[in-house]
């Protein structure tokens, strides 16, 4: 069996689609950071120690904030539902957001509450709970 060799521009194309990649993700960590530090003072500023704060509220004080600051694809992955098809997701425009602050619970504490079909969720920093 005789293998030929790789052409050199594959090479170079497989090579900067592996650095596109990386990079995408490493700007979304930031994307991610930055949402995340937002999500933490606006909690600061609005809860006192021991308060929870409904992801419902959190959502529309960010949107009324933010929707109009952000880029329209970081206000489509955390302020709406968009991305995030599926039954858990639909009526909860802050589902991405909550997807998020479940990443970094060394920040954020999620309580559900269920009662019949209706779930609501609340968050709190780790900070003003301690």
């Amino acid at each position: 069996m005789v293998l030929s060799p790789i052409p050199a521009e594959k090479k170079a194309e497989g090579r900067s689609r592996v650095d596109r990649e990386a990079d995408n993700h490493q700007l979304l960590q930031l994307e991610e950071k930055d949402v995340v530090s937002t999500v933490a003072t606006a909690l600061s500023d609005i809860c006192g120690p021991g308060e929870w704060m409904p992801m419902e509220k959190l959502h529309a004080v960010l949107l009324e904030k933010y929707s109009n600051v952000w880029h329209h694809g970081r206000v489509r992955r955390y302020l709406t539902s968009d991305d995030w098809p599926g039954p858990e997701s639909k009526g909860k425009p802050w589902y991405g957001l909550l997807m998020l602050l479940r990443k970094y619970p060394e920040h954020f504490v999620i309580n559900t509450r269920s009662k019949g079909r209706v779930t609501l969720e609340f968050v709190s920093l780790v900070s003003l709970l301690s």
